[in-house]
């Protein structure tokens, strides 16, 4: 059965790749983008993409129903400074997101979170992280998958030296430290999508590197 997918994040890094992805699977026969404003590219211009311009402070239901939502929302200090408004990025916009698409009949949430997620971190990024990995297996979702990426590789709309910097140096690390191709998180939340049957599952880093071979 074809079915409908939300991405929130749409046009982050992994959130593009998402919709290549989905677009070009015959399981999918809807992929809506949550977008804060429209994108001209490629892959948002399939015609089984759909781009919903959303305000996630006011959150509104991009279709009636919904099997499958994926979520690679997500910010950087950079970007909010404010703790606050990190928090609502980071944390409680994706679990309106799948509160929203559980609501809607979704059985299936793909979050992109991070290595090292853990609620009691000393990190504030992997502290939120964790605390939203708690929050979502929480709403009891029949199927929840967690992908907990390393250092993310890709062509990035803007260009980030650091992280330039230290892609070559995580790439040479090894397991679950390893940089790793974005697109690779994107395929295997969609593999998680297809194969998990029940429960949650982690998804770490070393794994992902290789989505085909994912045991679910």
């Amino acid at each position: 059965m074809s079915k409908i997918a939300w991405v929130a994040g749409a046009s982050g890094l992994i959130g593009q790749h998402l919709i290549h992805e989905l677009a070009l699977d015959d399981d999918y026969k809807r992929v809506i983008a949550m977008v804060r404003t429209p994108l001209d590219l490629p892959a948002f211009k399939h015609p089984k993409v759909e781009q919903y311009r959303i305000d996630f402070a006011k959150l509104a239901a991009p279709s009636d129903q919904v099997d499958s939502v994926f979520c690679a929302l997500g910010s950087t200090t950079r970007k909010t400074p404010n703790p606050e408004d990190y928090y609502r990025v980071d944390v409680s916009y994706p679990l309106a997101v799948a509160e929203l698409g559980k609501q809607r009949g979704a059985n299936f949430y793909g979050l992109v979170s991070a290595h090292g997620a853990n609620a009691r971190s000393f990190s504030l990024y992997l502290k939120m992280k964790g605390t939203l990995e708690a929050e979502l297996t929480a709403l009891d979702f029949s199927r929840l998958a967690i992908a907990r990426p390393s250092l993310l590789k890709g062509e990035r709309a803007e260009f980030r030296l650091l992280e330039k910097m230290s892609e070559h140096v995580m790439s040479l690390l090894p397991g679950n430290y390893r940089a790793i191709e974005a697109k690779r998180v994107a395929q295997a939340l969609i593999q998680a999508d297809k194969k998990l049957h029940a429960g949650k599952r982690i998804l770490n880093s070393k794994e992902m590197q290789q989505p085909e071979a994912i045991q679910f």
